[in-house]
């Protein structure tokens, strides 16, 4: 990157502005990948930050935002081998909101290579468990205008991988993209 640096030198009588053209290294977000089940990689968005897991099932996590400056918001992205069936952790995904535009859930399965990828998107008010966890019990919060964007990897021996973005609505709407572009480069 070429940063030009004009000065005006005060004191001068002139008071012509002298340009400096200096070169500065551009940042480079190191490149990240997640393994997943040592058959597969997925390259994570230069954007995603890596944080860490906020639970211990959790085998990575990854912080997304959107805006600047004291408008920032932030979800996370958690990333974990799991059991439980498909369809009955979408189901249990389903009935984590409440409300929300309808029209806009959708559930949509990809063949990526030999992975069947199932790809959630939910929105609406969140219950988040304060209990430690979803199967623990305890006492629910409800978070308003927040989404989701999930997907589930399936490999053909039946193991399953969760890939799980989740925040206020306009957070994951915002790293969508980047999200589903992640799992459809599965490798």
């Amino acid at each position: 990157m070429r940063l030009i640096v004009c000065l005006v030198a005060l004191f001068a009588a002139s008071a012509t502005p002298v340009c400096v053209v200096m070169t500065q290294a551009a940042e480079t977000a190191e490149a990240q990948e997640v393994e997943v089940f040592g058959e597969g990689k997925l390259a994570i968005p230069a954007d995603f930050k890596r944080v860490k897991p906020k639970m211990g099932m959790i085998e990575h996590e990854f912080e997304v935002t959107t805006g600047e400056g004291d408008d920032v918001t932030t979800g996370r992205v958690t990333m974990m081998g799991a059991t439980g069936g498909i369809e009955p952790n979408i189901a249990r995904w389903k009935g984590q909101f409440a409300g929300g535009n309808k029209e806009a859930n959708k559930t949509e399965k990809l063949k990526v290579g030999k992975w069947d990828v199932y790809v959630v998107d939910l929105n609406g008010s969140f219950g988040v468990s304060m209990g430690g966890g979803p199967f623990s019990g305890g006492k629910v919060v409800q978070q308003p205008d927040y989404a989701m964007t999930a997907a589930i990897l399936a490999n053909p021996d039946g193991k399953t991988y969760f890939i799980k973005m989740i925040g206020p609505a306009p957070v994951v709407k915002a790293n969508r993209d980047e999200f589903v572009k992640m799992v459809k480069n599965l490798k």
